[in-house]
């Protein structure tokens, strides 16, 4: 795997419930368009390339500006990583075009006791955005296919969800259920179309947490 590593549900998972989950794809360790932002706020843009990678998340990424000047970072020193994501990876299909880009974003970790790391972060950004927890996927099987690592089937997942930039929690399809009113409590217009959340909403999470993002914040106001 030299390109570009990319998660995506096949066999037993439709096509729905993979869009549904949204599946990481991972760091692209071969040139792509994007820029880095850093620590200090300063925001860098020109080909970026993962070079090295610690569990799913980039360790050092190396910028080439116009100048043809190669700058290296450490992780632990960079904010964001976005990478534009390559016309040829769109060919299987399994990444839906409106997700231009790989994006890694430094929140709390809760595996980390909340600690910051670079996590994928897999939602649009919102009042809740949904990042990838690498301890919390398990994947039954693993082969690879042209420039792509394919997991066959990535059904126990996890999400680190962050509420409000600051609130981090792992949120896994047997605590649903406990988690519903600590992410979605505060917002009464919400709970009242969606009172209670089970393991048979999982395969869903995702658009559970658009609608709370957009009734509770773009919509009707938090009251």
């Amino acid at each position: 795997m030299n390109t570009l590593k990319i998660s995506v549900c096949l066999a037993l998972l439709s096509r729905t419930i993979c869009m549904a989950q949204y599946a990481p794809l991972g760091a692209i360790t071969s040139w792509a368009d994007g820029y880095v932002v850093t620590t200090e706020n300063d925001t860098i843009r020109g080909k970026v390339r993962v070079s090295t990678m610690v569990n799913d998340a980039p360790a050092s990424v190396v910028v080439r500006t116009g100048d043809d000047k190669k700058t290296t970072f450490k992780g632990d020193k960079l904010r964001l990583v976005a990478q534009n994501i390559p016309g040829f990876a769109y060919a299987t299909g399994a990444i839906p075009r409106e997700r231009g880009q790989v994006v890694f974003e430094r929140v709390p970790n809760p595996r980390k006791g909340g600690k910051t790391a670079l996590l994928e972060r897999l939602s649009h950004p919102g009042k809740i955005t949904l990042y990838f927890d690498a301890n919390g996927w398990k994947k039954h099987s693993e082969y690879t296919f042209g420039n792509f690592t394919i997991g066959t089937n990535p059904r126990d997942l996890s999400f680190v969800a962050v509420k409000d930039q600051t609130n981090a929690r792992i949120v896994k399809k047997g605590t649903i259920d406990d988690e519903h009113e600590a992410l979605f409590g505060d917002c009464p217009a919400f709970v009242k179309q969606f009172p209670a959340a089970t393991r048979r909403d999982w395969n869903r999470f995702g658009e559970i947490v658009a609608a709370y993002n957009q009734t509770c914040v773009v919509g009707t106001a938090l009251n």
